[in-house]
């Protein structure tokens, strides 16, 4: 059965063409030792050109990871196989990079394998992978909330293959027995405060008391996510590659499905953050985008989602920077934090175009009937207020700038012009009531931004 299983598989899923060259990962335990036989025995009608092994000692387990690593060496030397091993202190790294030990030698020990089969010639990799790892996977993720790996692992993932796919663990300890076939016991395996060994011990069992088809039932099940979720994914790259800024305006996502539209979101985050967001993160995401007024999100890693009104935004967290600077007319002042220059002139009426005067955004003149008066540039202050044009009395600032519909974490990066503690300009949006330009104006003053 489990030769039959494990060449179905093989042509199922086309594992293994003609010369490929196999370097397997190799513990030692019964899962890799199996592997390893049985690509032995079929080396010839699969037509594989070449075997090796590949040990990585994790240093976990003291005298037991080296006497793996020890086994491993002489069960290559009896079947005339390069061996290649490599020994390092995981849990160093898993406290350096600031992951799980679990996590730590997943990615130490697959760059270890790529790193071999490339210096070597090997073109792919065989892990043991098996069914009851899938199940043991599914539940794992489901029990932790994480949509991603619920769907489990795949048959081949680009130079990866797994050809006990198709076999339970009982059918790979039968099969080692049937056939002497020697492997050494990881202890660790045995201690139900691991997770995923109290699920193999405690769980599986009891679920297959409810369903004695739970891994075949599972295996279905995975197939099925794997393509629902293949095309979803496949679609929702292509839709994010429309939003390469950290910015999407809501009226592009609007018409999407809720299915299709967090999957976006998720890869354009990823692409301006390097952080795949959590599924809490991505649902509270997708209920700002129905609300109204400005929302935050904090994604980790200094960044932060921001709604505002029509658009959402990824922005680096950055603490607030007072800044103040003084200028008078025939200066220009660089705002360090801001990266603009500001530039203040004197100018007759003659000398400037009306329509001129009307860009605000750039722009804004005041008749202020004074020789050389000095201006302060500085970011705003609690309580600052604000006299917009052709109104008699002052508002508060923060209202006028929700207003002008400027989100809330654009707010303190804005300068303000102002004179006699009256704020003549919010540079770049509005001009105030204060020191008005009129027909009788011959002299003004005048504030210009310019992109640097």
């Amino acid at each position: 059965m489990v030769e039959k299983k494990f060449l179905k598989a093989i042509k199922d899923f086309s594992l293994i063409n003609k010369n490929d060259s196999i370097l397997v990962g190799f513990s030692g335990g019964v899962d890799s030792t199996v592997l390893t036989f049985l690509l032995l025995k079929f080396q010839n009608t699969l037509g594989i050109s070449k075997l090796g092994l590949a040990h990585l000692n994790h240093s976990l387990r003291g005298e037991e990871s080296d006497r793996d690593e020890e086994f491993s060496r002489d069960f290559a030397a009896r079947h005339n196989l390069p061996f290649f091993s490599s020994k390092v202190d995981i849990k160093k790294i898993a406290e350096k990079d600031g992951l799980s030990v679990e996590e730590a030698a997943r990615k130490v020990r697959y760059e270890f394998l790529n790193r071999i089969a490339g210096k070597e010639g090997f073109n792919k990799i065989a892990t043991g992978h098996h069914l009851s790892d899938l199940v043991e996977t599914m539940l794992l993720w489901f029990v932790q909330g994480n949509r991603r790996g619920i769907k489990g692992f795949k048959p081949s993932e680009k130079n990866i293959i797994r050809p006990l796919y198709y076999i339970t663990k009982t059918q790979i300890e039968q099969y080692a027995r049937e056939n002497d076939i020697s492997h050494v016991v990881d202890t660790t395996n045995l201690s139900t405060d691991i997770p995923r060994n109290m699920l193999r011990h405690q769980v599986i069992p009891v679920l297959k008391r409810l369903n004695p088809s739970l891994e075949d039932s599972m295996l279905v099940e995975s197939f099925l996510l794997q393509m629902d979720d293949d095309f979803l994914e496949k679609e929702a790259e292509a839709f994010s590659q429309k939003f390469p800024k950290n910015f999407i305006k809501l009226s592009e996502i609007e018409g999407l499905p809720d299915a299709l539209k967090y999957r976006v979101l998720i890869n354009w985050m990823y692409r301006n953050t390097g952080i795949y967001p959590s599924y809490r993160k991505v649902l509270t995401a997708l209920r700002f985008l129905n609300k109204e007024g400005e929302k935050r999100l904090d994604l980790g890693g200094g960044y932060i989602l921001v709604k505002s009104y029509d658009f959402i935004f990824i922005n680096k967290e950055e603490k607030k920077k007072n800044f103040e600077y003084k200028i008078r007319p025939g200066e220009e002042i660089y705002l360090e934090e801001l990266g603009i220059i500001l530039k203040c002139y004197t100018v007759t009426r003659n000398e400037i175009g009306m329509e001129k005067l009307k860009e605000e955004k750039k722009v804004a003149c005041f008749d202020i009937g004074e020789e050389n008066p000095e201006f302060t540039v500085r970011s705003r202050r609690e309580g600052d207020r604000f006299l917009p044009f052709g109104h008699k009395s002052e508002k508060k600032l923060k209202d006028v700038l929700i207003q002008l519909k400027v989100p809330r974490y654009m707010r303190d990066t804005i300068p303000l012009v102002e004179f006699r503690n009256k704020i003549l300009w919010i540079a770049g949006y509005k001009r105030s009531g204060h020191y008005p330009v009129t027909e009788k104006t011959e002299k003004m003053i005048c504030f210009e931004i310019k992109e640097v």
